[in-house]
C-alpha cells in the first residue's frame, strides 16, 4: 500500500483521529471524490482489525505538520518530486554524519517503520530517474558512495531490518489509546502485516530497477549486495536477499544466453586446437572467450556475494571453473600449449575473485599445472641432452674432427646450464649429471679428448650441487674433474718429454735444448702430487727421470740431467707412496754429481801432483757425494 493510497491520506484523517472524526471526514470526502473509494477508507480506519494494515503502512510516530509535509512532496509534480529525492538523500547523510536521525523539518525520531514507507514512496516516484543516476555513477572516476539508486534501496532494507515489532506496537497503541480504539495484544497480528509490507517493499523495489538494461541492472545490484554485506563477509538484509532471488529469476534467460556462447567458444577452441591453426588464431578466439566468461561473471557477481554472505557455495560459478579447468588441461596435455593453460587459469583467478574457494581451487590447479609444465620441459630437456649426448658420442667414435666436436661439444654444455635444477627432483638431475659425465669419460677414456672432457665436467660441476643431486655425484665429478686435469698435466708432460728426447736425439744444440728443459721442469713443478694417486705421482716421476738418464747415457746432457733430476727431487720428496721413486733419484742425483766432477777432472789441463795432492782429490771427491746424499736427505 502506497502513501498516497493509505485510507489516512485519502480522508486526510490522522492516527490520533476518533471513530467519530473519521465518519465525519468520510462524509465530506465522499462529497468530493469517489464515495465508495471513502466509505471503504472509512470501513478500514473505524475497524480495529482492518485499520492495522493502514497504520502498518502509515507514517507511525511522526505528527501531522511533518506527515503533512511529506506527503506534500509526494503529490507534487514529477520537478518537485525530485526535491524529495534530494532531501531525502541529505537526511541520510545526516543519519550517517550524527548517528542520529534528523528529519527533513527538524530533529525528530523516525522510528524504522516510519522511515521504511516514506523511502519506498519516494523511491517509486522518481524510478525514471534511475537509469540516468547509475550511468552518471559508472561514469566517475572517485566514488565514495554508492548510486543513489541503490542507497534509496538499502535505507528501505536497512530500515525494514531494524523495526522491532513491540516497539513499533507500542507507538501504535499510544496513538490508539488517544483516538479511541482498542490497543493490540497480538503482536503476531503484527508480524503478519510486516510480511506483507515486506511483499510490497520488494515490489516497489523491482519496479524501480526493471527498467535498467541488463548490465545497468546487474551493475547496481552488485553494489547494493557487496555494500550491505561488506563484500560477503557479513549476512545482508533480508530486502536484498529477497532482490537477489528476483534478480536471478529475472536474468536467467541473458546468463543462459551467455553461458551457450561459452560453450560454443569452448567447442571452437578445441576444434581449432585439433586443425593445429596458429596460436594467433587460436589466441584470438581464446581472448573471446575470456571477455564472454567476463560478462558471465558480471551477471552472476550479485549471486556470488549473496551466496558468500549466507556461507552458500554457488555451484554455478564451481561448474564454470570445471569447464575452464579441463579446457586447460586439454590444451597443456593433449595440444602443449601451456601458455594458453595459464592465461586462462590466471584470468579465472582474476574474474572469480569475489568468490574465495574458487580462487584457492584455480591457485592449485595452477600449482599443479606448473608442476606437469615443468615435468614436460624437464623430460624434453633429458631427451634433448641424451640426443645430444648420442651424437657426440657417434661422431668421436667415427673419429671425427676437433673441428667437428667442438661446436656439438659446446651445445651440450650449453643444454645442460639450461637445466633447471630447482624445480626438478634429485632423481632428475642426477640423470642428467650421470648421462652428461658417461660422454665425458667416453671422450676421454676412448679417444684421448681430455680438453673436452674438462670442459664437459666443469659445466657438471657449475650446474650440480649436493642439494640437486647429492653428495655422492658431486664427489665423484669433483674426483673426475682431478683426474681428467691430472691427465692433461700428465699428457702436457709426456708430450714434453717426447719433444725433449726428440730433439736431443737429433743433435739439437743446447740453446735449443734448454728452454724445453725449462718448460719440463717447469711443467714437473706445477703438478700437484696431494691431489693425485700415487700411480699418477710414479708415472710422472718415472717419465721424467727417463728423460734426464736418456740425456745423460745417450747424449752425455750432464747439467740437463742434474736440472731435471734436481727438480723431480723437489717436488716427489715426500710424498706418499713413493719412496721407491725418491731412493732411485737420490741415487741419479749421487751418481750425476760424482760424473760432473769425474768429467770437470778429466777436461782440466793435467798438472803434475804429488802423491798428496791426489790424496787430497779424493778427500774433496768423496766429501762432495757425501754432501750431496746429505741434502738429498740421507
Amino acid at each position: 500500500m502506497d502513501l498516497l493510497k493509505n485510507p489516512f491520506h485519502i480522508l486526510g484523517a490522522t492516527t490520533r483521529d476518533n471513530r467519530h472524526r473519521i465518519m465525519e471526514l468520510a462524509e465530506e470526502c465522499s462529497l468530493l471524490t469517489d464515495a465508495d473509494e471513502c466509505m471503504e477508507a472509512q470501513s478500514i480506519l473505524t475497524n480495529p482489525r482492518r485499520r492495522i494494515s493502514a497504520e502498518v503502512a502509515w507514517l507511525p510516530g511522526i505528527n501531522q505538520i511533518l506527515t503533512n509535509g511529506f506527503l506534500n512532496l509526494l503529490e507534487r509534480s514529477a520537478e518537485l518530486r525530485m526535491e524529495l529525492f534530494h532531501k531525502l538523500i541529505t537526511f541520510m547523510e545526516n543519519v550517517n554524519e550524527t548517528g542520529y536521525e534528523q528529519s527533513l523539518f527538524g530533529n525528530e525520531k523516525l522510528i524504522p517503520l516510519s522511515r521504511a514507507n516514506l523511502f519506498a514512496a519516494g523511491l517509486s516516484r522518481v524510478h525514471d530517474h534511475l537509469p540516468d543516476d547509475i550511468g552518471q555513477w559508472s561514469g566517475y572516476i572517485y566514488r565514495s558512495s554508492p548510486p543513489t539508486t541503490v542507497q534509496w534501496i538499502l535505507e528501505i532494507a536497512k530500515a525494514f531490518d531494524g523495526i522491532e515489532m513491540k516497539e513499533l506496537c507500542i507507538t501504535i497503541n499510544e496513538e490508539r489509546r488517544e483516538s479511541g480504539f482498542p490497543e493490540i495484544t497480538n503482536l503476531s497480528i503484527i508480524e503478519d502485516e510486516l510480511q506483507n509490507r515486506r511483499h510490497y517493499y520488494q515490489q516497489v523495489i523491482n519496479l524501480a530497477l526493471k527498467d535498467l538494461s541488463i548490465w545497468e541492472l546487474a551493475k547496481a545490484v552488485t553494489i547494493g549486495i557487496k555494500t550491505a554485506t561488506s563484500n560477503g563477509e557479513k549476512h545482508g538484509p533480508i530486502l536484498i536477499d529477497d532482490l537477489v532471488i528476483w534478480y536471478e529469476n529475472h536474468i536467467q534467460g541473458s546468463i543462459e544466453n551467455v553461458e551457450l556462447k561459452i560453450n560454443i567458444h569452448i567447442e571452437d577452441i578445441r576444434s581449432r586446437a585439433v586443425a593445429k591453426q596458429t596460436d594467433s588464431n587460436l589466441g584470438f578466439i581464446i581472448n573471446e572467450l575470456i571477455r564472454t566468461v567476463k560478462e558471465w561473471n558480471v551477471l552472476a557477481q550479485p549471486i556470488q556475494v549473496s551466496k558468500k554472505s549466507r556461507g552458500e557455495r554457488h555451484n554455478a560459478s564451481f561448474e564454470m571453473v570445471g569447464r575452464f579447468n579441463d579446457l586447460a588441461a586439454a590444451l597443456f596435455f593433449e595440444y602443449r600449449k601451456p601458455d594458453f593453460s595459464r592465461k586462462i587459469l590466471n584470468t579465472l583467478k582474476d574474474i572469480f575473485s569475489e568468490v574465495p574457494e574458487i580462487v584457492e581451487q584455480i591457485v592449485e590447479i595452477l600449482r599443479e599445472l606448473e608442476t606437469q609444465i615443468g615435468l614436460v620441459i624437464a623430460i624434453e630437456s633429458f631427451e634433448n641432452i641424451k640426443a645430444q649426448v648420442e651424437q657426440l658420442k657417434e661422431a668421436s667414435d667415427a673419429k671425427q674432427s676437433d673441428y667437428t666436436l667442438t661446436p656439438m661439444v659446446n651445445q651440450l654444455i650449453q643444454s645442460v646450464k639450461s637445466w633447471d635444477t630447482a624445480t626438478q627432483p634429485v632423481e632428475a638431475n642426477s640423470g642428467v649429471a650421470f648421462t652428461v659425465r658417461e660422454v665425458a669419460l667416453h671422450l676421454c677414456n676412448k679417444h684421448r679428448k681430455i680438453d673436452f672432457a674438462i670442459q664437459i665436467t666443469n659445466a657438471l660441476i657449475g650446474v650440480f650441487n649436493a642439494n640437486s643431486v647429492g653428495v655422492e655425484v658431486v664427489t665423484r665429478l669433483t674426483e673426475d674433474k682431478a683426474a681428467l686435469v691430472a691427465m692433461k698435466n700428465f699428457e702436457n708432460i709426456n708430450t714434453q718429454v717426447e719433444q725433449l728426447k726428440e730433439a736431443s736425439d737429433a743433435k739439437q744444440s743446447d740453446y735449443t735444448l734448454s728452454p724445453m728443459v725449462n718448460q719440463l721442469i717447469q711443467s714437473v713443478k706445477s703438478w700437484n702430487t696431494t691431489a693425485q694417486t700415487v700411480d699418477a705421482n710414479n708415472g710422472v716421476a718415472f717419465t721424467v727421470r727417463n728423460i734426464a738418464l736418456h740425456l745423460w747415457n745417450e747424449h752425455q746432457k750432464l747439467d740437463f740431467a742434474i736440472q731435471i733430476t734436481n727438480a723431480l727431487i723437489g717436488v716427489f720428496k715426500g710424498v706418499y707412496g713413493m719412496d721407491e721413486v725418491n731412493n732411485r733419484l737420490k741415487e741419479d742425483i749421487m751418481t750425476l754429481y760424482a760424473m760432473n766432477i769425474q768429467r770437470r777432472r778429466t777436461i782440466e789441463p793435467p798438472q803434475k801432483r804429488g802423491g798428496t795432492g791426489c790424496l787430497l782429490q779424493i778427500v774433496i771427491f768423496a766429501i762432495l757425494a757425501l754432501i750431496a746424499a746429505f741434502s738429498q736427505g740421507c
